[in-house]
């Protein structure tokens, strides 16, 4: 295959949409842009869908990132991988508005794992001047408390440096966070301050809270004004829903036993409490159906040490 040319120079579009295309098959994986998750598949499955990450969009080198793993059955990992297990992404750039026929590529990495170190990635695209993806063996395995997956590789690759017309996200000049037990409770109290809000159903605290969330989304889908994102955010869809119950506030023994832990990303700007089903302390249950509704927070430490809620 002869090489082909990325697009790296984003700014020319006038409202450049930026999503990455996956596609996986009898496997378990997570799908990162710049160390920061945006899909999990833990069970096997076969799946061709497009996400949304121009919110995980950064100024200049970009990294696309999958962590492989052998799918679960029930609770456990199966032992091997499956021979036809494959799983690719592919970052693309297009204007708002646009056919997914005028996408460009921006960078793309596919991973047969059942094949020898050498050849695994051999599928991904040769791109002119942008170096083949990186395979990593030997990685921390991905671990939670309920669950360990030995078999894993982590495969990423660069992008050229790419000009977008987003600025320097607020949490880029965030601390560093550190896996202690001073984090976690701290962390904790933030996300009992925002179960707090969902007790009372205070709209006005709710949306004190999630603004640097609508901010980001303002500006990565260009709307004209804050409402228009919270509308998007749709933030009190569960409050309305005659069918939702807010669930107990997961901490202490409970929390044990769901297995949640600090969660560590964006190469140590971002932070989390969750299990490895992607649980976190805060979620609401569907009364009939007795399933969850799980709620996704992400938060950064700003300069006076504070927990913000930034995506």
């Amino acid at each position: 295959m002869s090489d082909i040319q990325a697009v790296t120079d984003t700014s020319e579009y006038k409202k450049p949409v930026y999503t990455v295309q996956i596609s996986y098959v009898g496997i378990g994986a997570e799908f990162r842009l710049n160390d920061i998750p945006f899909y999990l598949e833990s069970f096997s499955g076969q799946v061709d869908t497009e996400i949304p990450v121009s919110d995980k969009m950064m100024q200049g080198v970009n990294v696309l990132s999958i962590i492989v793993f052998t799918y679960l059955e029930g609770d456990d990992p199966v032992d091997d991988w499956h021979e036809d297990a494959r799983v690719e992404a592919t970052l693309y750039v297009r204007e708002k508005g646009a056919s997914s026929d005028e996408r460009k590529l921006l960078t793309h990495v596919k991973v047969y794992p059942s094949r020898s170190p050498k050849v695994a990635a051999a599928d991904s695209i040769l791109i002119d001047g942008q170096e083949l993806p990186v395979l990593n063996y030997e990685k921390k395995p991905w671990m939670f408390p309920r669950v360990e997956h030995h078999k894993q590789i982590v495969i990423s690759r660069k992008t050229h440096p790419i000009k977008t017309p987003f600025p320097s996200w607020e949490w880029q000049s965030g601390g560093i966070i550190k896996d202690t037990k001073e984090n976690y409770t701290s962390l904790l109290e933030a996300y009992r301050q925002e179960y707090v809000i969902h007790q009372k159903q205070d709209l006005k605290a709710l949306k004190d809270s999630a603004r640097k969330l609508a901010e980001t989304q303002m500006i990565v889908n260009y709307y004209d004004d804050l409402d228009q994102a919270y509308e998007m955010l749709n933030l009190e869809e569960s409050w309305k829903s005659k069918e939702q119950e807010l669930f107990e506030f997961i901490e202490g023994e409970r929390s044990r036993k769901y297995g949640l832990k600090l969660d560590i990303f964006a190469d140590g700007k971002l932070a989390r409490i969750m299990n490895d089903t992607g649980m976190q302390p805060i979620l609401y249950i569907v009364k009939e159906a007795r399933i969850s509704i799980e709620y996704k927070f992400s938060f950064y430490k700003n300069k006076q040490g504070e927990w913000v809620y930034i995506m």
